[in-house]
């Protein structure tokens, strides 16, 4: 008899995928299905397992790609296959966010459930707009309440003489009511003047916040063609926008930036800039790749059977040279050239696989100066691996060397949320590493060239100029030059910048 699995209800945050909680990060990787509506990040999907079944159940405003029935039966149903299932809802599951009714339904069935609190966006929302819920000197209390009204509730009104008495109210989903909403406050005692918030998309790059008087905020909101999704605050708090506005100020803010990643477990540098820059960024999460097994391939392999010097110019082309020797079952006691090392990191790289290298160049040594003080003969060969474009060279005594890469970082294209972060829209693409180059071009897809590209390191922007980069911005590391990089271009013509 199949083992009945697990619904894990999961609160996915407002939308910044950093404030998803280590909990719900833990279930999301566990998860062999997600179950997410419009709300929740797609990048949180890209935590999951390689081989989950992602499924997308709508949850827009009028319009529910499945009706709520079907994706309580939905859960049910992949749970009663044994499957963990992660039900991602945005925000905190249980604030208007029909957890209640989901597990009572899994309850119903025998289906085993656990809940996740996740950051609400009517806490989120405000702060990222500068307007903390609370201050001693404005108010005591808050209440949350839906602007919207479901069918059972319908002729069932909110209780507005004592909405109008609290200090703050956060309300969710209620812009398309918002001239009901005012009016009812209005007929109850709520001052003309006080003061509102409208914050939509909080804590994304795309935030917007409208402020105006309680008496006209619908009318401003229907001049902006303010739209949901987005949390009204109405309260004296708001004024403290004006001073404790943090977010929407940031140099990048407004940006979207889509970096290339390594390991998700490690924190990478340039992302954590960027980020802190107040750009939304888009992981491109990157993996090694041996030589593909085509021409080019077979050309490397004969390569390294024939050359009597193999040079390699960092230590990451030697871990895609043993790479290769594996996935083309190449025994290494076949290769008789000798070793050449760039850079003591490569060398120990070389010596921790057996592999001593008996020349040992400067890191920044050019290739074209390490062939040239290596010892071969007239009709000798040499191989380099490095990452830059591959070539063959040919000297006048007759030495032929040839330049190749023994493998590539390329983007994670088969994990099942890649279609969903490839059609995220992005402002630039950014790199501090050369060999990420290829994999950020192959995330851009067909007009990568003509993509405006961030470059940290002359490194990176001399291998973006080599590849045909069009559109290559360089700076050194910091947020200064970076933020200089970044204001400094248009984005109709090409920028070499030396800052």
């Amino acid at each position: 008899m199949k083992k009945t699995g697990s619904v894990m209800f999961v609160g996915a945050g407002p939308g910044d995928p950093k404030l998803l909680t280590i909990k719900g990060k833990e279930a999301i990787k566990r998860a062999d299905v997600v179950v997410y509506d419009r709300l929740a990040n797609p990048l949180l999907l890209a935590h999951a397992k390689p081989d989950v079944r992602l499924i997308y159940v709508g949850k827009e405003a009028d319009r529910h790609s499945l009706p709520q029935e079907e994706i309580n039966r939905l859960l049910v149903r992949e749970a009663q296959q044994g499957s963990l299932v992660v039900r991602l809802k945005g925000g905190d599951p249980s604030i208007f966010g029909r957890v209640g009714e989901e597990a009572e339904v899994c309850r119903q069935a025998g289906i085993p459930f656990e809940i996740v609190p996740g950051i609400t966006s009517g806490v989120a929302a405000p702060l990222y707009a500068g307007i903390p819920l609370t201050h001693r000197e404005y108010n005591s209390a808050v209440a949350f309440l839906t602007g919207h009204q479901c069918e059972q509730n319908a002729g069932r009104e909110l209780d507005w003489a004592a909405l109008a008495a609290m200090e703050t109210l956060v309300i969710y989903m209620g812009v398309k009511n918002l001239p009901h909403i005012r009016e009812r406050l209005l007929a109850h005692g709520k001052p003309a003047d006080t003061p509102v918030a409208m914050v939509r998309w909080g804590t994304l790059s795309v935030q917007q916040t409208l402020v105006g008087p309680l008496s006209t905020i619908d009318r401003q909101a229907a001049e902006a063609k303010f739209h949901a999704p987005a949390i009204i605050v109405i309260g004296e708090v708001v004024r403290l926008r004006d001073t404790l506005e943090w977010y929407e100020t940031k140099p990048l803010f407004g940006l979207t930036v889509a970096a290339a990643a390594g390991d998700p477990e490690q924190e990478d540098r340039l992302l954590a800039e960027l980020e802190s820059l107040g750009a939304d960024v888009l992981p491109v999460a990157v993996e090694a790749r041996a030589a593909e097994a085509d021409a080019n391939a077979e050309r490397l392999t004969d390569e390294l059977l024939a050359c009597r010097w193999l040079v390699f110019a960092d230590e990451r082309q030697v871990d895609f040279f043993f790479r290769t020797l594996r996935e083309r079952r190449i025994d290494l006691r076949r290769i008789k050239a000798r070793i050449a090392a760039r850079g003591e990191r490569t060398a120990q790289a070389l010596e921790s696989r057996g592999l001593p290298a008996e020349r040992l160049f400067a890191a920044d040594e050019p290739l074209a100066a390490v062939s040239q003080n290596l010892p071969l003969d007239q009709g000798d060969r040499g191989l380099c691996l490095s990452g830059g474009p591959s070539g063959i060279a040919a000297s006048a005594d007759g030495v032929v060397w040839r330049t190749a890469s023994a493998g590539r970082l390329s983007w994670v294209d088969t994990h099942p949320a890649a279609p969903l972060l490839r059609a995220r829209r992005f402002d630039w693409l950014a790199a501090d590493d050369p060999y990420h180059l290829e994999a950020l071009a192959q995330f851009a897809g067909e007009e990568w060239q003509n993509q405006p590209l961030l470059c940290v390191g002359e490194e990176t922007a001399a291998r973006a100029r080599s590849m045909g980069w069009r559109q290559a911005v360089s700076c050194e590391r910091g947020a200064a030059c970076v933020v200089r990089a970044v204001r400094s271009t248009n984005k109709e013509e090409a920028y070499e910048l030396e800052l």
